[in-house]
């Protein structure tokens, strides 16, 4: 009995080995690992790579920054769905996304998203939030996107 206990056992850290390697990889951000504390603080929001994760989201808030609205389109969820004045809109794609920039991505949005600390995010099972809500981000596939944006 206690040599099949051992070999369940032993099995299941084999097993548990593999599935960390498992963890798919996200497109274009492979090299990233987080440094120190390995937990991963966005794993609610089926996000797989805490380090992947955060460089991404320095890399949005540079192209934001820098007003570089084309590689802010390239990072964004289509339809993206952007809540103004207790309606929802829909943006069907990046023309569209790139025509409508200014007033989905007002002076409060940007504000919101360069003050923010990608580790003082909240994040729940709908994925994470910046600011009030200003702006959601998340994991699709193999890709971080932006999917919502509140401009109220």
């Amino acid at each position: 009995m206690k040599r099949m206990r051992w070999l369940l056992l032993t099995m299941g850290i084999v097993l548990m080995a593999q599935a960390t390697s498992l963890v798919p990889q996200v497109s274009g951000y492979d090299k990233y690992v987080r440094e120190g504390n390995s937990s991963n603080r966005y794993e609610v929001a089926g996000i797989t790579n805490a380090g992947a994760f955060e460089a991404f989201f320095e890399k949005l808030q540079e192209a934001v920054k820098n007003s570089d609205k084309t590689e802010v389109a390239k990072h964004v969820r289509y339809p993206l769905r952007v809540n103004k004045d207790g309606k929802s809109q829909f943006i069907r794609d990046e023309q569209q996304f790139l025509e409508e920039y200014n007033r989905i991505m007002t002076e409060k949005v940007k504000e919101a998203f360069l003050q923010q600390k990608v580790t003082d995010t909240f994040v729940n099972d709908q994925g994470v939030m910046v600011g009030n809500g200003e702006i959601w981000l998340g994991q699709f596939s193999n890709r971080f996107v932006v999917f919502a944006i509140n401009v109220e």
